[in-house]
Formats: C-alpha cells, structure tokens, sequence
C-alpha cells in the first residue's frame, strides 16, 4: 500500500454520496420510559423521534465499491470463516472479513439488526466492507467527528411551581428580525421549506449545498439566520 493509493482512499466524498441517519443518544429512550426527553419530528430528517438524537454522516456501500474500485480494481474480500455449505460463518450475527486493496489486507465486521433473507446478507457484506475500508481511510474523518447529544427539555416558566423573578423596570425585550436560538431558526426555515414543497431531508440537503458542507441541526445560530435571510430573499424574486 503506498501513500498515494491512501491519499486516494481518504480522499473526501462529494456531498451527494454523504447521507445522513438520527441515531438516539439516550438509552432510556431507546427502551421506553423516559421522562427526560420529549418526542417531536426532526426538522432535519422528518422523522418523529426522541429529541435526545444526532445525525451521523455516512457513505452509501456502493460509493465505498465505487472508491475501491477506482483505487485498486483487483481489491477482493472474503469471509473470515466458512460453514460446512460453504457459507460465510457468522458470529452473534455479525460478519468478520478480509478486505485486501493494494497488497493490504484487513479486517472488518458488519451487522444488520433487524434484517431478513437477502437484504439481511446484502447489508451485512455491506457493512463489512465499509467498516474494513474505514481502517484504511475510507470515509475515515466521518466517524472521527463527535456527535453531542441533545440536551433534555427544559420544564416551562413557572412548571416546578416556584414564582419567576419579575423583570427589572425599564428593561424592554430586544426587538430582533430572527430568534437567537438555533432551534427556533430551524423550524422558521422548515416553514418556509415546507411551504415550498420540500421535504425535511430536502431541507437539510439544500442547506448543506448552500453551506458547502455543513449540517443543518449542527449549524450556529449566525449560519442559520443567514440562511433564513437567503430563503426569504429567494423567496422575492
């Protein structure tokens, strides 16, 4: 493996072949119960799910295919261990495998929790396969980036029943054009998007084009009114 063909392997995919998916952050949630976190639809991907959720970036198994093969058309895999059929051997329903690329040979694991028949196996080498190209770069600075997990709710004004401190005489609420919080600047630009006709993922795509590679639910506050501005003054023409 030279530096060359690494350079190539970890070079960064187009936004088009970057796709998204909310993973939940809290496990009570996952389980049922909790109490902390309130269930909503996401402005980002449309899906009505605990708050307490990121979005992870990913790259489709037929791009990495696609990378492999621009990089080393003779790349192979094969599974670490066979049944007696001759079947790849699973172990607690996970895949181990061999990716070999340029004269190197790793390991990878996959799963597909949840799947059946043909699609179970399809994702399954899949998985492997992306989860073995990420040691040798692939999509690498993907799983670098650290999700932050969504913060629980906050209870309303006045909701643990104690009295709220009244405002000083004099001070007047700033009168601003856009809300400071993030939140609310996101769903001032889903209204605006859904009036349209676009989607909650077709939201986020335009976004990330517009921003040259930022997420929307991950952007500041400056970056969102700036693209609420942009929409509302598209929105003139």
């Amino acid at each position: 493996m030279t530096p060359e063909l690494l350079a190539k392997l970890a070079a960064p995919f187009p936004d088009d072949a970057v796709g998204s998916r909310p993973e939940i952050t809290c496990q009570p949630c996952k389980v049922g119960g909790c109490t902390a976190h309130k269930w909503a639809e996401c402005v980002e991907c449309g899906r009505t799910l605990t708050t307490a959720h990121v979005h992870l970036d990913y790259v489709g198994h037929a791009y990495v295919r696609e990378r492999l093969n621009s990089v080393d058309p003779d790349w192979a895999w094969e599974p670490m261990a066979l049944t007696p059929e001759g079947l790849p051997l699973l172990q607690d329903g996970c895949l181990w495998i061999r990716l070999t690329v340029g004269g190197k040979t790793v390991l990878g694991v996959g799963d597909a929790p949840g799947k059946r028949g043909g699609v179970f196996w399809k994702e399954l080498i899949g998985d492997a396969i992306r989860n073995a190209a990420m040691t040798m770069g692939v999509a690498l600075d993907m799983w670098k980036r650290e999700p932050v997990a969504a913060d629980p709710v906050e209870p309303e004004p006045g909701q643990d029943g104690q009295a709220q401190p009244e405002p000083a005489p004099g001070d007047e609420p700033a009168q601003v054009d856009v809300p400071d919080e993030p939140a609310e600047l996101r769903e001032r630009i889903r209204d605006i998007t859904k009036r349209r006709g676009r989607t909650a993922a077709q939201t986020a795509a335009d976004f990330t084009k517009w921003s040259k590679g930022r997420q929307l639910l991950r952007a500041n506050t400056a970056l969102l009114a700036e693209y609420l501005d942009h929409l509302r003054q598209d929105g003139k023409r």
